[in-house]
């Protein structure tokens, strides 16, 4: 592999963007401000708490995120995976470390601001079980220089040199903290999320961690009242022009066209979910009628129901844990849903998994 490219001389915050026009990025940004307040607003007035299935969609923007680089699973697998882990699984494995790290993100930012510390925890959570570069430089700025490659090996960029990584990383920490005013928030995410990559501070694990960043800034920030929204989807379907945008900043100062492409990710995927979020109440709202008719309980019902929206992927031994419905009782529950076309399962004898498909297919669309 040649590698000939000098490093790139990165720009600190805010000189880097001072090319910025609102001029040319207001009209996406409206409409993406906009779909975002539609969006929150759905989540706080759904019938169904979100708490019971945003993780599925912390799931499935680990999928996504962790494709981006490579991964090849399906969220149904990640899904039974959650009920039958298989620690062999490479690609399951990276998708469980991305909720860890994203988890833990969320739970030190709870307690404080960024800092590096919350660079490297994420990046060793990230990075656990499965150490592709040399375990000393897990979880700490690299000591060495990295290249992002594509396609046939061929070196497309060639970060910073590795001496100047920590300057860079205080300049855009300090930035994170006490972010540009004159800069919207989605602006000033869309310019934290591109300056991270310029840096890639990380032999390994950059875009993970800076698609990462892009919820649990704005919830840091006082956009989102959790970290719950997730863009690696939309950007995942459209990576070619995602990779290009990056690199014209860097090549050619282009920083408009960057960030109406982020923003303009951001209204499809609001949109997206917003849509789901209908969908998925009235499917809760039609399936705990159902299963209120079946139980005779309406307690166990709820939680029935509950559980199914928490793990629409799920064993005997997961569900009772999540409900606390008695084992016999359970099984009989489970056996009427599972007759009734609610559930279905794989039939087999030991370690029966259970599945609510209609919700799969909702959080899959």
């Amino acid at each position: 592999m040649a590698r000939t490219k000098e490093p790139y001389p990165a720009i600190p915050l805010p000189e880097a963007y001072e090319n910025i026009d609102y001029r040319i990025i207001m009209d996406d940004l409206i409409d993406a401000a906009a779909a975002l307040e539609v969006y929150k607003m759905k989540i706080h007035d759904s019938k169904v708490n979100p708490s019971w299935y945003m993780p599925n969609l912390q799931r499935k923007e680990a999928l996504k995120s962790s494709m981006m680089e490579g991964t090849r699973a399906t969220l149904d697998e990640v899904l039974i995976n959650q009920a039958n882990p298989d620690k062999n699984d490479q690609d399951l494995n990276e998708v469980d470390n991305y909720c860890h790290a994203f988890t833990l993100g969320y739970k030190m930012l709870t307690r404080g601001d960024f800092d590096d510390d919350f660079f490297f925890d994420i990046h060793k959570a990230l990075l656990s079980g499965k150490v592709r570069k040399s375990a000393s430089e897990i979880g700490k700025y690299r000591s060495t220089q990295n290249y992002v490659v594509r396609g046939t090996g061929n070196v497309i960029y060639t970060p910073p040199a590795a001496e100047n990584v920590p300057a860079l990383m205080k300049n855009l920490i300090d930035f994170m903290n006490a972010p540009d005013k004159s800069l919207r928030p989605l602006v000033q995410i869309a310019v934290i999320h591109a300056q991270f990559e310029t840096v890639h501070p990380f032999l390994d694990g950059n875009g993970r961690v800076g698609r990462i960043l892009i919820p649990l800034f704005l919830f840091a920030k006082g956009e989102l009242a959790s970290p719950n929204f997730f863009l690696s989807e939309a950007l995942e379907k459209d990576k070619l022009r995602y990779y290009k945008y990056l690199m014209d900043i860097r090549t050619k100062g282009n920083w408009n066209e960057w960030i109406c492409f982020f923003l303009q990710a951001v209204t499809k995927q609001c949109r997206k979910y917003s849509r789901m979020f209908d969908r998925i109440n009235g499917l809760y709202q039609r399936d705990r009628e159902g299963i209120c008719r079946i139980v005779r309980s309406s307690d166990y019902a709820i939680h029935l129901i509950d559980g199914m929206f928490q793990c629409p992927v799920f064993d005997t031994s997961l569900m009772q844990e999540l409900t606390d419905i008695p084992s016999a009782t359970l099984n009989r529950y489970l056996k009427q849903l599972v007759e009734r076309g609610i559930l279905f399962t794989d039939e087999k004898k030991r370690n029966k998994l259970y599945f609510y498909f209609e919700l799969l297919d909702l959080l899959e669309g």
